[in-house]
């Protein structure tokens, strides 16, 4: 466990990854200081947001409750414990280990960026470092993880793995549409999901060959062996 742990962290911290993590935060910020996101929630609260939107959103909102969704992956994984490679334990597994990923980095994001919840603060989504903590939705990271862990599980069911994509957005769109975080903040939360996800099937994927140093008795080599 400690190893899968340590090359998931090497994977979600490693270069290319901050790179593209660099470029999605720097969007992020453009939305979020400029007009755009007061825009956008301004134009989804008088248009789009109805009492069935509303009830629609008490449903996805659940899944970003961390004191529901951490609790169930961790047991969930237990599971692999009593019936090895269970698809529920294995879930759960992947589920707890993108958790356990990201939760420095959106932790330290949130108080970075400093962004406040719509009407809360006269500065709004504008970045405010360390002065509030709302500038990446936790809901909508915790609630991503289970359905993007699923399309990763089964990315071979076309069905499955779309299905899974479109549900990953439920909880970050009822943010936007309950009022309690603006679209850029929802969105950030929903790729910091996407990437942890990303880091820990990176971490599952086999060389399709091997290296291992060979010796004998007067000789010395390596040996390539083919999957």
């Amino acid at each position: 466990i400690t190893e899968a742990i340590v090359e998931d962290y090497n994977n979600f911290y490693s270069s290319d990854r901050l790179l593209r993590s660099g470029i999605g935060f720097g969007v992020g910020a453009i939305v979020a200081n400029s007009a755009i996101d007061a825009n956008i929630q301004n134009w989804y609260q008088d248009t789009i947001r109805t009492k069935s939107t509303d009830n629609f959103s008490n449903i996805s909102k659940t899944f970003g409750e961390g004191k529901y969704l951490i609790p169930i992956t961790l047991l969930a994984g237990s599971i692999n414990y009593f019936e090895p490679e269970s698809d529920i334990g294995v879930w759960g597994v992947y589920a707890s280990r993108a958790y356990l990923t990201a939760a420095p980095t959106l932790l330290l994001m949130q108080r970075v960026t400093g962004g406040s919840r719509p009407g809360e603060e006269n500065y709004g989504s504008d970045w405010n470092p360390f002065i509030d903590d709302n500038g990446v939705s936790g809901h909508a990271f915790i609630g991503a993880v289970p359905f993007l862990t699923l399309a990763h599980m089964y990315e071979d069911n076309q069905a499955v793995k779309y299905l899974a994509y479109g549900a990953s957005f439920l909880t970050a769109w009822s943010r936007v549409n309950d009022n309690a975080h603006y679209t850029s903040q929802a969105a950030l939360g929903w790729y910091l999901a996407y990437e942890s996800v990303d880091a820990v099937f990176d971490s599952t994927k086999k060389s399709d060959y091997s290296i291992a140093p060979t010796f004998g008795r007067d000789s010395y080599g390596l040996s390539v062996q083919m999957k």
